[in-house]
């Protein structure tokens, strides 16, 4: 059952383009068992995949390309949060949705870090033009608000040209650095003293 199970390698990984040796593995199965030539025309059929990395402003975005769908992933951080964006044109009538961790962003995050998050499209005013999905991890929420207003900002530079310089004179571009203060040993806080006493 070594066929079979590498079969299921194959399919399972999605719209790719199959390689010499799937090909291969697909014709000799077609030839112990009748049934998989059907398989085999379908995976021939499987569109390529055009994935390209291209690097903006000292960060990377992937560009992947499926058909006439164009996605861009990139990444946001801010504190602890990494924030995982994949943003694409809404096609038509297509609902231009911003979904964070499976809900949508005004259910995930309360109402003024709902709109920080998405302030990138606020920003520039294509609110209604791009889709996203996004996964953070990590941190507080103020801090996965930030991390996703970073993300989408670094994705949508890819795809409006336009939209890149208000977010940059906006400072969304850029990664903050600012992290919480290691506390020191002798005192309660980072840099926080324990009251002076005489005697």
């Amino acid at each position: 059952m070594a066929v079979p199970t590498r079969l299921g390698c194959v399919f399972a990984r999605g719209l790719r383009q199959l390689s010499a040796r799937d090909e291969a593995l697909l014709e000799r199965a077609s030839r112990v068992a009748p049934g998989w030539t059907a398989l085999l025309d379908a995976a021939k059929a499987i569109p390529p995949r055009e994935s390209r990395s291209v690097r903006i402003a000292g960060r990377r975005s992937s560009i992947e390309v499926i058909g006439e769908r164009k996605i861009v992933h990139a990444v946001g951080r801010r504190k602890e949060a990494v924030a995982q964006v994949w943003l694409e044109a809404a096609k038509g009538d297509a609902l231009a949705s911003i979904v964070v961790n499976n809900k949508l962003c005004t259910e995930y995050f309360p109402w003024p870090l709902s709109s920080v998050a998405v302030s990138p499209f606020l920003l520039t005013g294509t609110s209604c033009n791009y889709g996203a999905k996004v996964v953070v991890r990590g941190g507080g929420m103020s801090g996965q608000a930030q991390a996703v207003r970073h993300g989408i900002a670094t994705a949508l530079q890819e795809l409006d040209a336009h939209a890149r310089l208000p977010m940059k004179r906006a400072d969304m571009l850029t990664r903050d650095p600012r992290v919480v203060e290691r506390k020191k040993p002798g005192k309660p806080k980072a840099r926080k003293s324990s009251a002076w006493v005489k005697r």
